[in-house]
């Protein structure tokens, strides 16, 4: 994924770079998303900021970002990987799901592996 110059941040979480960046509207679908992950990494986390918890600031950005290297997730070989914030934690979205509302409109994203 090439990454957009206009909206794409840099963040340095416990002394690793990365990049982020936040769209209103994502090249798949029509919800906000905040997409994180390394220059050259082959995979990416999701951010649905569907929910009220989220919160679109780097301190926020880097919270979620610990969380999901914690539960084993990596830029290298990690997947892409969507989740939410919830109350004062964050969730797995389902396997291929990007947003909440895909379990309504039948959205999955799908590995470019697999096509």
């Amino acid at each position: 994924m090439a990454w957009p110059k206009k909206g794409t941040r840099k963040i340095v979480v416990d002394g690793v770079e990365w990049l982020w960046h936040y769209s209103a509207h994502c090249y798949l679908c029509s919800n906000d998303v905040v997409t994180v992950g390394q220059a050259g990494s082959p995979h990416h986390l999701f951010f649905d900021t569907f929910s009220r918890d989220f919160e679109h600031t780097p301190g926020h950005v880097a919270a979620s970002l610990r969380w999901a290297l914690s539960q084993g997730w990596n830029p290298t070989n990690g997947g892409d990987r969507a989740m939410t914030a919830k109350e004062n934690s964050f969730e797995w979205l389902p396997e291929g799901w990007r947003h909440h509302t895909d379990a309504f409109n039948g959205s999955k994203v799908v590995d470019k592996d697999q096509l």
